[in-house]
This record gives C-alpha cells, structure tokens and sequence, in this order.
C-alpha cells in the first residue's frame, strides 16, 4: 500500500516537472518572440528605436482585430486594438485605433484603415487580410507587431459565455435603438450577446465611435481579467480552447496563450493602461469607395507621443 502510495507521488512529481517544463518553454518564446511586421516610416526616434530594440526580449506587442464576415463577403475590421505586454513586469498599454482612421496602403493610396483587411482578403484570403492590417497598424504606430489575433465578432460571444458573462463598469449610459442594447450607467453584467451589441453600439453615446472604443477597450480588458482572475485560473486552458476554436486567424499557439495567461494571472483592468489616438474628421474622397466619405485624419506627432507614452508604461 505504501508502495503504491510513493508510486502515485512520484508520477504527479513527474507530470507535474513536464507540464512546469511545456509551460517554460512556452513563456521563454515569449522572451524570443518573431516580428511579423516592421513599420516602413516609423515614427520612432534613433534612440528609442535602439530602446525598444534592447527591450524586445520583455515586451511583446499585439494586434487583436475584430470583424464582422458575412458569408463569403471580405470583411473590414471594425475593432483594431494594439496591446504592448511586458512578460517581465506584467505592465500593459492598450491603444484603441479608429476604424475611419486615414492611412496610406500600398497600391491603393489614402483611405481607411479597416479597410486594409478588406483589400488584403480580396488578393490572398483571410491570412493577407490580416497581415495587411498589421502592416497598416504597424507603419502607423511605427512600431514592430509580434503577434496578431483576428476573431470574429460571434466568437467574441462565445468567449463572453464561456466564462459565465462579465461585469463591466460604464461611465455612460448606452442607448442604441440600432444595435438593441440599453445599459445604465454603473456595473451591468453582460451575457455574450449584450457585449456583442455593445462593442457595436455608438449611435446614442456623447462621443460616438470614441466612446465605442472606450467601450471595446472595457470589454476587452474585463474579458481578460474574468479569464485571469486568480479563481478562474484552473478553467484557463477550457476557456482558451474555447476561444482559440472561433479565432479566425492568429500566429499564437494555444499553449503561447495559455503561458502568456498564466504569466499574467491576477491582473485586473484597472492595471492596464489605456490611449486613444489623437486626431480630427475630415471628408475625402476615398479610392476604394469612389465616393467622398468621412475619415479620422491623425495628427502624426501626437501619434508618437502616445505610442511612446504607452511603450514607457508597459515597461
């Protein structure tokens, strides 16, 4: 019985020792991470480019994209989020990038930014689609993008429902006839369909499409915190599994997810810091469209200066 006893602890030892050991080599690749894009004009400075080079090791930069695909119609990002983590200090920054947001894409000229995925579906598939927005976000920011990860608005739902809803905390009221989504003001616990219409919503908010971001970057971060949340931590890799099935496209394993979940366990919202790009409406005529539409002009230097500000606190 005894023997039987040792045996039992000594294999749980050893399970134990592989999974420790999978999950460091997946969180050591984060040190090592690849860059899928580099900007082409960045907006970085000599030495902050040589800063960030020597800081690569520890800090990871992400583009999450949201789309809404209707059957086999190429799909436009409506969300487009940059996430920069430190592995190390397990500090985050977030910038929320206006979808009307006006970029420069290769062979095409001056039109907006969502419409980089667009385009790139049209020429190669969902995979163009995604790399051409993360080329686009990159020269914008002027900064390298290790990871991406593309998800359709229906499995942002399912992620929501995956862990049992989530509270968000409003500072505004929210109603939109169109989207069918009233919320007051204050915490409001969301089921997958009501996140869904709110990262929707803008029709009826003080600020439109701004505080639509505002409110994608709340959802975002509540979502991240109920998965981490130290009593949710044994159902991570569940949860993950569950997202990563409705992931339309990303270039992270499960398991860099799961590691990097892990490493960030514990973190809560109001820890991550949040940016918005600064910038004006203007009207153009747009290329794609062949009509004149509306349009975020950025202001480039106030770009750089939240993009640095953001780099600096999520060293």
């Amino acid at each position: 019985m005894k023997k039987a006893i040792v045996i039992s602890c000594l294999l749980l030892m050893i399970i134990g020792i592989i999974g420790a050991g999978a999950y460091y080599w997946e969180w050591n690749t984060l040190h090592h991470a690849g860059v899928i894009s580099e900007p082409a004009n960045s907006l970085m400075s000599a030495n902050d480019k040589k800063d960030q080079t020597q800081k690569a090791n520890s800090q990871v930069n992400i583009l999450v994209l949201g789309t809404d695909n209707r059957g086999n119609e190429v799909a436009r990002s409506d969300l487009l989020m940059f996430v920069t983590a430190n592995v190390d200090t397990h500090h985050v920054a977030m910038i929320s990038i206006p979808r009307d947001t006006r970029v420069n894409l290769p062979n095409v000229g001056l039109t907006k930014i969502n419409h980089a995925n667009a385009v790139g579906e049209e020429q190669g598939g969902v995979r163009e689609g995604t790399l051409e927005s993360v080329k686009a976000v990159s020269n914008l920011l002027g900064v390298p993008i290790n990871y991406y990860v593309k998800i359709d608005f229906q499995g942002f739902k399912k992620a929501v429902d995956a862990v049992g809803g989530i509270e968000v905390n409003l500072p505004n009221a929210v109603n939109d006839d169109l989207r069918g989504i009233h919320l007051s003001a204050g915490i409001n616990h969301l089921s997958g369909d009501q996140a869904l219409r709110l990262s929707r919503a803008r029709y009826g908010l003080p600020n439109g499409d701004f505080d639509r971001q505002c409110n994608q970057f709340y959802l975002l971060s509540t979502l991240a915190n109920t998965m981490l949340n130290l009593s949710n931590i044994s159902k991570l890799s569940e949860t993950i599994h569950i997202v990563y099935q409705d992931l339309i496209d990303t270039n992270m394993s499960a398991a860099e997810m799961a590691a990097m979940g892990l490493n960030f366990k514990g973190i809560t919202e109001n820890e991550i810091q949040y940016y918005q790009l600064p910038g004006k409406g203007i009207s153009a005529q747009d290329p794609l469209v062949g009509a004149v539409v509306y349009y975020y002009e950025p202001d480039l230097n106030g770009v750089q200066k939240v993009v640095e500000q953001a780099l600096a606190n999520a060293q």
